[in-house]
């Protein structure tokens, strides 16, 4: 039997011929996906198997199968270990076999390896977002806290100075007055141009919103006219004295063309005869503030102004139809004078005949005359004797059928408009049984007659078959109205002024002004007494004549004002104009251009003496300084011997409740120049402070600006003396020094600073032209650094002292040190040329050795780069 295998012996293969054999096979499988593990999980997974420690088992019949096969396992040892496996270690072949078993194995190591990575990175991102959420905090928190922290910062920085060191006393920290805000929003300037108003916008009909008056000829002429009549109210109410302004402004409007100002110009003369100006003694400011502005409308005051208001403009509309029965009657050429009954009875023979038959049906005729019409007529203008003397005439006529009217017209004269309770209800039962239900048979007239005098009816207030204009329907109504006992009328008998008012708003302007030739609706509001509502609505027609009016009704006290909201007219308990914007906006036009009317303006702001406009109208002021610039004009100025010369707003300081210079300092100039510091303009605020005579101040400002121009320029830029702010200050120390008076207010550290500044600019100036033995004298003579006979001790005192400098001097001090040290250098380099090396050259190294020491004492009080460049330049 034979011994050898049942197969025939396989050639020899070499694992170098496996090996490219394996590269051949697939690189991916389809069912199976590739795992990548990271450098960790490699690393574990090696320890795992390092760490197995399973027995060793001998296979030995593998060792004869693969004998059998060829294949000898010696040299398959040697050549495993002639291989260099580290490149094929990272790169498994994937196409492998792999058993189930392996397969899970990989896969729950592979997820077990993506969870620790996923876990890492959320703590990574974690900590990036609290970081983050850290910054914003941080930021947020600086953000709110800078204003608390400003002042302290001011103060630590020596831009506000505490007085006590000039030997006075102290003085509490000067800080700026809130700024103006209106609407609830900070920051919305009084001043701005843009009409910001939420209930009412210009017209755009109008030829210009006065936003350059030099754009219209006209514009700019009636700008003007104005502007001087504006000057001259402030110039009278300096002067205590009255002033008709209410007249000046009706005649600037007299001549204008347009309708829309003829209907202005007949609004002046209604208010022209409310507050009486042709009776100069009757003139006053704020006439009638206590009476308008007492903000209840139940009040004693209100109910006696609404009596007023009543009486005056219903007399007023009286006198007017009478003026115009007049005109009537020359134009009909008649030459006789007239009585006021023949007056009225030529007029209803033109208006109530058309050809030559009376037009109004059911007219009660005597003698040819409608005689209820013409009492009717008579009582609208005013003429209450002359119907009285009508019923005289017609006594008999009467007697048979109107006994009781008679006797009723003249109870309603003597009883000024009235009746007691007795003849009231005659009156009214009367008008119950006659008018009950008017109808084409009953007079009309007769119906309106007895309806006004006896006030019948007023749940009905009109009158059918009579045709009246706008102005007989305000005559009526205000004919009805009754403010006094009220309370003890019957609901359906109630007709105040108030009720009016609410009626005239509910139909609104279109009704009045349905005739484009002749407007009212202005008129009828002032009429009864809605001095708000009339300014709010002409400045949708007109700004400047609203603006006028405005100043106007507030010079008599018929304003109400308010100081805060986003629209013109506010509605709250009272209305209120928001007077200061109303005024701020129309200046804004003109500030710049015109800035002394501009002031002449804003000062009006404060005509209503409250404490808020009064701090509205300081405050706007300020605002125009800061923006026009024009600080002379407004504030005045300070000559050269320290005198002051008043500004425009200076000579006004009484209008606005400054009794004194040093309010007006404080209030204006002080707290102008405070707001122009916070906003960095320090040139305007070193003039302001000079303006309000804060002299310590000034040379404070000066002080850091020179300090800021030596810090930021090169040392070897030379020409600092053309600067402005050198220029400035040594003007100013000159004026100072001439003027003990000044000089007493400057601190004695405030002056002494700013000499040394000025000695540091002479300084520089030599160091650039190259004059270093004399620029080394000077830096010597002022003191700041040490000198070749300085001692440690005077160093050390040195070194205390640099802590009690003003900062624009310290901060300069590396800068004086780097130009010693740069001297000392040239100047030993050309007595080493020279050859000698005598008492010269060690009294230079002697100060440069004693530069360094200071700075060394100075140690992190100035940048390191300074003392690279000290030791750089350090004398050997």
């Amino acid at each position: 039997m034979p011994t050898g295998s049942a197969f025939p012996p396989a050639p020899k293969a070499s694992l170098k011929e496996l090996l490219e054999s394996a590269k051949n096979l697939p690189k991916r499988s389809s069912d199976i996906g590739t795992v990548n593990l990271g450098p960790n999980e490699i690393r574990r997974k090696a320890n795992e198997l390092r760490g197995d420690k399973s027995e060793d088992r001998h296979y030995t019949k593998a060792h004869y199968l693969l004998a059998g096969s060829g294949i000898t396992l010696e040299e398959i040892e040697s050549e495993i270990q002639s291989i260099n496996v580290r490149q094929f270690a990272a790169s498994p072949a994937p196409g492998a076999n792999q058993t189930p078993l392996s397969q899970q194995s990989d896969v729950d190591n592979y997820i077990s390896a993506k969870k620790d990575e996923n876990i890492l990175a959320a703590i990574e991102q974690s900590l990036a977002t609290a970081a983050k959420d850290f910054d914003m905090f941080v930021n947020q928190n600086i953000t709110m806290d800078w204003k608390q922290r400003k002042e302290a910062l001011r103060e630590s920085f020596s831009v506000i100075l505490n007085r006590g060191s000039s030997g006075r006393p102290s003085k509490q920290i000067k800080t700026a007055e809130d700024p103006v805000s209106w609407g609830g929003v900070s920051g919305r300037s009084l001043l701005s141009s843009k009409n910001d108003f939420a209930d009412v916008k210009p017209s755009s009909a109008q030829p210009s919103r006065v936003v350059n008056p030099t754009t219209s000829f006209a514009i700019r002429q009636r700008f003007e006219t104005f502007a001087q009549a504006v000057y001259d109210l402030n110039e009278s109410r300096q002067q205590r004295k009255p002033y008709p302004i209410c007249t000046v402004f009706s005649d600037i409007t007299k001549f204008d063309q347009n309708v829309k100002s003829r209907h202005v110009h007949d609004s002046w003369k209604i208010l022209v005869d409310f507050v009486e100006e042709s009776n100069s003694a009757g003139l006053k400011e704020r006439k009638y503030e206590e009476l308008y502005c007492s903000g209840d409308s139940l009040d004693f005051q209100a109910i006696a102004f609404r009596k007023l208001v009543v009486s005056k403009s219903r007399t007023y509309l009286e006198d007017q139809f009478m003026d115009y029965l007049n005109d009537f009657f020359v134009q009909t050429g008649s030459t006789s004078v007239p009585t006021n009954v023949e007056k009225v009875s030529v007029f209803l023979e033109h208006k109530l005949k058309r050809g030559g038959d009376w037009n109004v049906p059911n007219l009660s005729l005597i003698n040819g005359v409608p005689i209820w019409a013409l009492i009717f007529y008579l009582l609208r203008a005013g003429c209450l004797e002359d119907a009285i003397q009508v019923t005289e005439k017609y006594h008999d006529s009467f007697k048979k059928l109107e006994k009781s009217f008679p006797v009723y017209l003249k109870s309603y004269h003597k009883n000024d408009r009235q009746f007691g309770n007795e003849m009231q209800g005659r009156i009214t039962n009367e008008f119950n049984q006659y008018f009950k239900h008017i109808n084409r048979e009953a007079d009309p007239f007769r119906y309106a007659v007895y309806k006004i005098i006896g006030r019948c009816d007023l749940s009905k207030k009109s009158f059918p078959y009579i045709s009246l204009s706008i102005e007989d329907w305000v005559w009526i109504h205000l004919s009805l109205v009754r403010e006094n006992d009220i309370e003890d009328d019957p609901i359906h008998e109630r007709y105040s002024l108030i009720d009016f008012q609410r009626s005239i708003l509910s139909f609104g302007v279109e009704r009045f002004n349905a005739s484009s030739n002749h407007p009212m609706y202005l008129q009828v509001l002032l009429l009864t007494g809605q001095y708000e509502e009339a300014v709010h609505y002409l400045f949708s027609v007109n700004e400047m004549d609203s603006v006028h009016l405005a100043i106007a009704l507030s010079y008599y006290g018929l304003l109400n004002v308010t100081g805060k909201g986003n629209e013109l007219m506010s509605v709250e308990k009272t209305k209120k104009i928001f007077f200061a914007r109303l005024i701020g906006l129309y200046v804004s036009s003109f500030k710049i251009s015109d800035p002394r009317v501009a002031a002449e303006y804003l000062i009006l702001i404060s005509l209503n003496q409250s404490d808020e406009q009064v701090n509205l109208s300081l405050s706007v002021i300020r605002e125009l300084v800061l923006d026009t610039r024009e600080f002379v004009l407004l504030l005045g100025k300070i000559d050269k011997d320290g005198n002051r010369i008043p500004g425009i707003i200076e000579e006004r300081k009484s209008l606005l409740k400054l009794d004194d210079e040093a309010s007006f300092l404080h209030k204006i100039s002080e707290q102008a120049a405070l707001k122009a510091e916070e906003e960095g303009r320090y040139y305007d605020c070193i003039l302001l402070y000079q303006l309000s005579e804060e002299y310590d101040m000034v040379i404070s400002l000066v002080n850091k600006l020179l300090g800021e121009l030596l810090n930021t320029t090169e040392i070897s830029y030379a020409p600092l003396l053309e600067d402005q702010s050198v220029a400035l200050a040594t003007k100013l120390m000159k004026i100072y020094n001439r003027n003990s008076q000044i000089s007493d207010k400057v601190s004695l550290k405030s002056r002494e600073t700013c000499s040394k500044l000025l000695e540091i600019i002479k300084i520089r100036e030599q160091y650039e032209a190259k004059a270093y033995s004399k620029c080394l004298k000077s830096i010597m003579d002022l003191g700041l650094v040490p000198n070749a006979g300085s001692d440690l001790e005077t160093i050390r005192f040195l070194s205390q002292q640099f802590n009690t400098l003003d900062e624009s001097i310290s901060k300069n001090i590396p800068g004086l040190l780097i130009i010693t040290m740069t001297i000392t250098r040239h100047l030993l380099l050309d007595e080493m040329k020279s050859g000698l090396n005598n008492d010269k050259s060690e009294h230079l190294r002697q100060i440069s050795r004693n530069c360094l020491v200071y700075a060394g004492i100075l140690q992190f009080k100035m940048p390191r780069e300074v003392y690279t460049t000290l030791v750089n330049l350090e004398c050997v």
